[in-house]
């Protein structure tokens, strides 16, 4: 399921095909049974119809509130890492030699991996482990080199050297955590589930077929469903984390590099 609701259309077809073949499915029954030529069962069907709409209304409401912060702190998270890393590689300048040239160097390897990390498809499992074993050992190469220039000296400019590592380490780990942090599956379960049974309750409440009123409410709920997942999603569909911090920097550090050759 998880697969499906990393494709923001596909989530968009599905929904509406099944909330659509659930309305029409409650509509024939209610026909066979005639069930709204009651005046009383049919005022009580439409309360539970408007009940059930109310009840979906909430579900969303609140998966919008768990969806927007979200997409906001990965988005937040791709300047501080950015800015982390350049302070690390302007601090890392006061470094003696040869620690120097060697963790410089690491850190224009460390912008590349980063880069890679935001511009790469990661949604495969097997691809994000890759990338996350390539920042880890980079990180232990870049920490070893501090601790050598430490055991030799330890001065305040020293000291802020291992803080901006640290910094840059710290918010690394954090935006693997935020992109990682997606809405559970369970969520997207039971709000599936009641737009079901709302979309049933739209078809069994209606006494003669209207296809706005059968179509309109699986398409909306489609296209709600559709953007929650879009937004969930960090590296599919319309809506992208904008990834200029660290394109920026990338480039720096590439159009640096072909300066020195």
């Amino acid at each position: 399921m998880r697969f499906l609701i990393d494709e923001p259309w596909l989530v968009f077809m599905t929904v509406c095909i099944a909330l659509l073949l659930s309305s029409l499915l409650g509509h024939r029954l209610a026909l066979s049974t005639h069930i709204n030529d009651d005046s009383h069962y049919h005022e009580h069907i439409t309360g539970l119809r408007e009940g059930l709409f109310v009840l979906l209304g909430l579900l969303l409401g609140f998966t919008v509130a768990i969806v927007l912060p979200r997409f906001d702190e990965r988005r937040q998270l791709v300047i501080e890492e950015a800015n982390a890393i350049g302070t690390s590689m302007l601090r890392a300048e006061i470094l003696p030699e040869p620690q120097r040239s060697k963790t410089l160097q690491l850190l224009r390897e460390y912008v590349v991996v980063r880069h890679d990390f935001a511009t790469e498809t990661l949604l495969d499992r097997s691809a994000l482990n890759r990338e996350t074993q390539r920042t880890k050992a980079l990180q232990v190469q870049l920490w070893q080199q501090l601790v050598e220039v430490m055991q030799q000296s330890q001065t305040p400019a020293i000291a802020t050297c291992i803080q901006a590592l640290n910094d840059t380490i710290d918010v690394a780990e954090k935006r693997l955590a935020a992109l990682e942090n997606r809405v559970p599956l369970t969520v997207w379960l039971i709000i599936f589930i009641v737009a079901v049974f709302q979309s049933f309750a739209t078809g069994f409440s209606l006494k003669k077929r209207f296809w706005f009123s059968l179509a309109m409410t699986p398409l909306v709920i489609a296209v709600v469903m559709a953007l929650l997942a879009d937004l969930d999603s960090p590296r599919t569909g319309l809506i992208r984390i904008e990834q200029g911090s660290m394109e920026r920097l990338y480039h720096d550090v590439t159009d640096a590099k072909s300066e020195a050759r």
